[in-house]
């Protein structure tokens, strides 16, 4: 029964009353969060003078509404304060794909261009929030995504959140990936979609070079790390014609010499010498230029 939760009401131990209804009853979960917001937003926690421990009431609710889906989990968060809810969302973008969701997120077309989805649109509602929430709130989860290494999620944040120069850095990082050296890995479904998010966000930044205000050193780097990988991938497929096109367009060997790997946490530290960010490659690119040359010859000879 709910008879102490009652007594604790109506002595006005207001926090008790709501860690006994949690402890008491899973169903009672959704009562509590809401019963912990409406005292919250009342102040009745300062009314009480310190005398009864208050309730995180942004806490209750991000647990009660983590058991439902994306969407549903923004309508709960709309009770929240706005520092509140901002770390609430941030949190749900980088949990279970979300942040790499077209729908929750919007699309992102082939210019660059965004279609408001599920979440910029639940900030709009009843004025919750605006465009400068929707941008600051991508800029610091895509940040956050970068860290924890979930790069699908960072590429959209990132870019959402107008930090054009960290995507470029993010589809380096990418790029650089060993995943690509491991046939088995690279043919998981993660890494094809990681594939064709590089593909696109790669695309996207080659026509918006100017728009986005891009160096042209640290573009270099990006176009090299993209040029090697194609040609890799050709080689993978079969292709070596067209792969030795993009190893003689993009010069892929020899490269500048007396470069030295950067750090990839340096944010483009390689960016003053394109070159040096390909040198970890060129066993590879040696060895399957090789297998071309082979190619070309055992197909002359015959």
């Amino acid at each position: 029964t709910l008879n102490f939760v009652k007594v604790l009401l109506l002595t006005l131990q207001f926090g008790r009353a709501i860690q006994q209804m949690r402890s008491q009853d899973r169903s009672l979960r959704g009562p509590a969060a809401h019963m912990a917001v409406a005292l919250h937003r009342s102040r009745a926690w300062e009314a009480l003078g310190g005398e009864e421990p208050a309730v995180n009431a942004a806490s209750l609710v991000c647990d009660y509404a983590s058991q439902f889906r994306a969407s549903d989990q923004m309508q709960y968060f709309r009770l929240l304060d706005p520092p509140d809810r901002a770390q609430a969302l941030q949190r749900l973008l980088l949990q279970g794909g979300v942040g790499a969701n077209d729908e929750m997120l919007g699309s992102i077309d082939s210019n660059g261009r965004h279609r408001p989805g599920l979440l910029e649109q639940a900030l709009q509602v009843d004025g919750a929030g605006d465009r400068a929430e929707f941008v600051d709130l991508c800029a610091k989860a895509g940040r956050k995504a970068l860290e924890q290494g979930q790069y699908r999620e960072a590429l959209r944040l990132l870019h959402l959140g107008r930090c054009h120069c960290d995507v470029l850095q993010v589809l380096c990082r990418c790029l650089r990936l060993p995943t690509w050296n491991d046939p088995s890995a690279s043919s998981s479904s993660d890494a094809i979609a990681l594939g064709q998010d590089i593909q696109h966000f790669y695309g996207i930044y080659e026509r918006n070079l100017d728009r986005y205000a891009l160096s042209a050193q640290a573009w270099a780097v990006a176009r090299k790390l993209y040029a090697a990988r194609t040609f890799h991938s050709l080689c993978e497929r079969g292709q070596p014609e067209a792969a030795l096109d993009v190893f003689d367009r993009e010069q892929l060997l020899p490269l500048s010499a007396g470069g030295a790997p950067a750090d990839e946490g340096s944010g483009g530290a390689d960016a003053a010498d394109p070159g040096a960010a390909l040198i970890v490659e060129y066993p590879r690119l040696v060895a399957n230029y090789v297998r071309i040359l082979q190619y070309a010859a055992a197909k002359s000879g015959g």
